[in-house]
Parts: structure tokens; C-alpha cells; sequence
């Protein structure tokens, strides 16, 4: 066979496969998709530069990335999760942030399991991440520990483990009910020497020289000597003790306008199943074109063994803020208050105090550039820079 005869047959070899080839049903065409297909990537990461100036100048850069992934499982199931990897002191941290399945099949509750972001107040469930938050630093309610003990503030970004359920009911025209309710593993004692996950890498902390510890050092009454033990949220994935957390949040929403919710939670944060913790909050929200008015409270009360019996110490702490959009620019102002927290009358946690003036450029809808100085009117004040960004 010459060798023109075997190009003319291996042509037409290559032609027939080809054709049955195209003919034959594709993954696409018999409807299985690739899992690509069903997943998104987003998330959000900052760099900040924060300086105060105590007995000495100090300064630190910090910087984080969160990214959060959805994988669509069908038209009803939805599995979300977010990872947070930062620099805290001299290593990388990492830490899941939340990682839950939502089951969407009715038609206005949705029902959640896994760890998942508490929906007490606002802040923790939607204005933390640093693209939305229009300040480089959390509010004086929250330390930016993503489970552990909040320094300086009443409590961290709450998560926890556990189910959650959500149902939305349209009243009217204009105003629509949310209800959401869950049961989650809570909070547990945390001694000096433990170590967790907490963390505040993007300098949202109040309190730098503890920042990124778990546990802390017990706070103390120099009258009565009261000990104050510490409590870590969304640390204990093996309960401590027979109880859960319980807790719910109903809200008032008026379209993009108006947002009113009260939320609360019981838990028993000790091992013997003695004391008690619970949390109140009332949240608002109220915007008008390019201003918008926010604002949170908190109670929270924790049960505490002294010599004579069991007493609840009370803390109390609010923040309110107001921002206005000038096209790339946007002023911000938040004013911060810790009330003291008392024991049978007596102070066992200082008042707290803090004006935080900052101003934004908007580079893109989800590049924001924020300079903020902070004013502690009880302390040092605090300069602070950060470049977020979401995607």
C-alpha cells in the first residue's frame, strides 16, 4: 500500500470518530453537571494599620482574607462556609468561621445546621465583615474574636454549633416579620491557661495587648474581691455540660427603609450546670437615600458564685452610628458606651467611653479605603488606616 493510500484511509478513520464522537450524549446533554458549576467563591480581606500612643508609640500592619464558599446542591439544599486566614502576633491564624447546610424546600422557613453565624443583634450576623463594616474596628459591644473571649467589649462576633431556623412573613404591603430561633452548643468557662481559636487579626480589638488570647486573666473587685471568670462563645464543640443554648430574634422590617429587632439567649456556661448567662439586645437601623442611622444595646448578665451564694453581675453597653455618603466619600461617626458592671452594688468592670471619627473613599462598591481615629475617653486613643476589599 503506498503511502498516499494510508494518509486518504487515516483521514477518513479520523472523520468517522469524530462524528460519532460528536454524536454520542455529553455529561451536558444527558443534564449531570460539573460541581464547578454549582459553586461560588466570594469573600473579603483587609489590610490595617493601627498606631496608639501610650507610655510609647506603638504601631502594627495586620491583614486577613475570608473566603466564603456556596455550593448549590439541587434547588433546596445550600452549603455555605467561611475560612479566615490572618497574622496575629508572630503566626498565621486560621479559623471556620461558619460552615452550615441550609435546607431551602418550604416556602418561608428556612432551616440551618452546622456552626453558623448567631443571629443576636445585627453586627454579628451581617455588618462584621470589613468590606461592610464602614469603620476599620468592631464597636465597643464586640471584640473581633471569632470565638473566644472578647477583650474590652461585652462579647465576641458570635457563631456557635447547633440548628437554626428562620421564617419570614410579609404583613402587608410595606412591613414584613422575621423570626429566627436556635439551639446551639453556648458558651463555656474558660480558664487563664486555655488556648482556643480566638483571634483579632484585623485589629478590631479593644485591647492590643491581649489580643488574639482565649483566655484571660481574671478581673477582680479591690473592695470585695470578686472574681470575674471569663466565658469563650463558639469554642466548645463537645458541650462542657448538659445544657444548650437557646436563643431567638424577631424583627420588624420596613422595605430598604427600616429594620427594628430584639433578640435574647439563655445558656449555663459552667461545667456543674450552675450559672447562668443571658443576653438581651435591641437593634435599629434606619436609612434615608445616602444617610444612614444605626445603632445596638446590649444586657448581658452572668450568674456568679461569691461567699454568700450566687449573683448575677450585670453589663450594659450601646453604640451608635451615623454615616452619609457624598459620592466617593463618606463621613462616619460612632459613639461607643460600656456602662459599669456591678456585683450587690459594687463596680467590678470600669465604665468605658469611645468617639471613633472616620472618613471613607469608595474606590469601587466593595473597595473601601477607611481612616478612623478613635478617642478613649477612659484610655489611649487609637489611629487607625484599613483597605478592604470584597469580591
Amino acid at each position: 500500500m503506498n503511502r498516499d493510500h494510508t494518509k486518504s484511509l487515516l483521514v477518513i478513520l479520523a472523520v468517522s470518530v469524530s462524528t460519532v464522537l460528536a454524536a454520542l450524549p455529553t455529561k451536558a446533554q444527558t443534564g449531570v453537571r460539573s460541581p464547578l458549576a454549582n459553586t461560588v467563591l466570594a469573600g473579603y480581606g483587609s489590610t490595617t494599620f493601627s498606631a496608639i500612643n501610650n507610655d510609647k508609640f506603638v504601631s502594627n500592619f495586620t491583614a486577613s482574607v475570608s473566603p466564603v464558599i456556596l455550593y448549590s446542591m439541587g434547588s433546596d439544599f445550600l452549603f455555605e462556609t467561611e475560612l479566615e486566614f490572618g497574622l496575629s502576633g508572630q503566626v498565621t491564624t486560621t479559623s471556620l468561621e461558619y460552615a452550615q447546610i441550609d435546607y431551602l424546600g418550604f416556602e418561608r422557613v428556612v432551616v440551618i445546621a452546622g456552626k453558623f453565624l448567631l443571629p443576636f443583634g445585627v453586627f454579628s450576623e451581617r455588618l462584621h465583615p470589613t468590606w461592610i463594616n464602614k469603620m476599620p474596628n468592631a464597636p465597643v459591644l464586640y471584640g473581633h474574636a471569632h470565638g473566644g473571649v472578647a477583650e474590652g467589649s461585652l462579647m465576641p462576633v458570635l457563631s456557635d454549633a447547633g440548628v437554626l431556623v428562620r421564617y419570614n412573613l410579609p404583613m402587608n404591603n410595606e412591613w414584613t416579620l422575621d423570626l429566627s430561633g436556635w439551639v446551639s452548643q453556648g458558651p463555656v468557662l474558660v480558664s487563664h491557661d486555655d488556648e482556643g481559636d480566638g483571634h483579632d487579626d484585623e485589629g478590631d480589638g479593644h485591647d492590643d495587648e491581649h489580643a488574639g488570647k482565649t483566655g484571660a486573666s481574671v478581673e477582680t473587685n479591690s473592695v470585695a474581691e470578686i472574681e470575674i471568670p471569663q466565658i469563650g462563645f463558639g469554642i466548645a464543640f463537645d458541650d462542657n455540660n448538659k445544657n444548650k443554648m437557646l436563643g431567638g430574634r424577631i424583627g420588624f422590617v420596613h422595605g430598604p427603609t427600616f429594620e427594628m429587632y430584639v433578640s435574647g439567649f439563655h445558656a449555663m456556661y459552667d461545667p456543674e450546670n450552675f450559672l447562668d448567662l443571658i443576653g438581651g439586645n435591641l437593634a435599629m437601623e434606619l436609612r434615608r437615600g445616602p444617610m444612614e442611622l444605626r445603632g445596638e444595646a446590649i444586657l448581658l448578665k452572668q450568674e456568679i458564685q461569691t461567699e454568700n451564694g450566687f449573683e448575677f453581675m450585670n453589663s450594659v453597653g450601646y453604640y451608635l452610628q451615623a454615616a452619609r455618603r457624598f459620592k466617593a466619600f463618606e463621613p462616619v461617626v460612632r459613639w461607643g458606651h460600656l456602662l459599669e458592671s456591678t456585683i450587690m452594688d459594687e463596680v467590678v468592670r470600669s465604665e468605658k467611653k469611645l468617639l471613633a471619627l472616620g472618613l471613607n473613599y469608595w474606590i469601587d462598591a466593595t473597595i473601601p479605603i477607611k481612616v478612623m481615629y478613635e478617642i478613649d475617653f477612659d484610655g489611649t486613643d487609637r489611629f487607625m488606616v484599613q483597605w478592604a476589599f470584597g469580591f
